[in-house]
This record gives structure tokens, sequence and C-alpha cells, in this order.
């Protein structure tokens, strides 16, 4: 059983070295990569890759880096505030302004008592697309 084994291995070696260096490489496109962090992502080996994170920035226009560029911009984005302590408020956000590399968030908040701000509350995002 063993001596077979062995034979077939010697077999393939033989196989891949007239094959030449070219095909003996080994396909490196279709190995997952992830990086699970706060901001992070997941790179599929069919192309897809999720990325996702969270801007502390206070401001009401924010630019959102991903932690690595999508191949188009044909991608999508999904936002949300982190929660709120005063229930009497509405937060909202949009987007904007998509590149490769990032993104605009627009953040602003109305209170009961009719006053308007921007949220300064941390947005969380998520993001699907294409990597190859």
């Amino acid at each position: 059983m063993a001596f077979e084994y062995l034979y077939k291995e010697y077999l393939n070696a033989i196989l891949l070295s007239t094959l030449g260096t070219t095909y003996a490489k080994a396909d490196l496109s279709n190995v997952i990569t992830k990086s699970l962090g706060l901001n992070g992502y997941y790179k599929f080996p069919d192309g897809l890759v999720i990325q996702w994170g969270t801007n502390y920035s206070s401001c009401q226009y924010r630019t959102i880096y991903f932690p690595i560029s999508f191949y188009d911009l044909n991608y999508s984005v999904l936002t949300n505030i982190q929660a709120q302590t005063n229930v009497q408020t509405v937060v909202c956000t949009t987007t904007d302004t998509y590149t490769k590399s990032s993104f605009r968030v627009i953040g602003a908040f109305i209170q009961t008592s009719m006053t308007f701000g921007y949220p300064g509350e941390p947005i969380r995002w998520i993001a699907i697309g294409k990597w190859k």
C-alpha cells in the first residue's frame, strides 16, 4: 500500500516537471482572504467581496474608506446609526459620491422640538460588490 502511494507521488512529480513551471504553479487567485476586524472584509474566490466598518466622526459629511478597493462602481452600501440614547430624535443617513475605494455618508437628525443637527453617533456600514 505504501509503495503504491509513493509510486503515484513519483509519477505526479515527473508529470508536473515535464509540464514546465507554468502549469505546476498553484492558482492563488482562488484563495479566500479576509480581515475580520472592526473595519474588515471577506473576499470569496469567485470575485465577491463583503466589507464592513464603523465611522466615529461627528460631522454631517463623512467619507468612508473601504479596507480594500472594489473592482468597479457596481457595489451596494447600507448604513445605519448606532443606537440613540434620546428616543425623541429621528436620525437618518444617505450615501453619495461613490468611488472604488470610498463613499460619502450624509447624516442628519430632527428632534420633536423641531431642532435639526448632525449626528455624533457612530455610523455602521456594510458593502457588497466585486474584487475581481
